[in-house]
């Protein structure tokens, strides 16, 4: 059975992004879907927050683009991406900050790692230096800066909103640094265990 990553159109477009591209609308629809007709009483979710994730989503279709101009796939951090978005949703659907705190730290949690995996798989597969394989901890340092790079901009993201929309998207006392707890836990983890699996590697061969 051929892999989908392997599966491109005569045009030359992956399987994989169409299919995500697909999953991507429906993603969308049901999201507006779910505000208009209050589909979740409890859900937190906002078109200001809608706006936001496809203004994330579009940024990325750019980047896919650009990089694609340097020959550099990204198609794989588009299911990636589809599936933070899903653990975003369910969580705001369920109003997870406040009712079930839980949820909303494994959302981040697990979203980082998700988000950790593209930085680290961009820097060491499709950058040409070779620094980056020949020096693994520099390597995790700064994939570990750019990650929490984005979980502060997000955070900061959800201060601006509640700021100017009142759209509730901080969650009382200590959220903010326990998102960012759970943020740099996640990242920490991916990079643990792909350093362990790179040391062992290196060891073996």
């Amino acid at each position: 059975m051929r892999d989908p990553a392997d599966i491109y159109t005569r045009q030359g477009t992956p399987l994989i992004l169409i299919i995500s591209r697909l999953l991507f609308a429906a993603y969308f629809v049901f999201a507006v879907f779910s505000v208009e007709s209050k589909l979740f009483a409890q859900s937190t979710q906002s078109y200001i927050w809608i706006l936001y994730l496809l203004a994330i989503y579009y940024f990325m279709e750019r980047t896919y683009v650009f990089f694609g101009n340097k020959n550099i796939d990204l198609t794989f951090a588009f299911p990636l991406l589809l599936a933070i978005y899903v653990f975003n949703l369910v969580s705001v659907s369920l109003d997870a900050q406040d009712r079930i705190p839980l949820i909303n730290r494994a959302e981040h949690f697990i979203s980082m790692v998700m988000l950790t995996y593209i930085v680290w798989t961009f820097f060491l597969e499709y950058l040409p230096q070779r620094v980056w394989r020949r020096h693994p901890y520099y390597t995790a340092l700064i994939v570990f800066s750019v990650t929490s790079t984005f979980g502060v901009v997000n955070e900061i993201a959800e201060l601006v909103f509640d700021a100017l929309f009142s759209t509730g998207l901080i969650g009382h006392a200590m959220d903010t640094s326990l998102d960012l707890l759970m943020n740099s836990l996640g990242t920490g983890l991916f990079l643990s265990v792909r350093l362990i699996l790179g040391t062992r590697q290196s060891h073996v061969t």
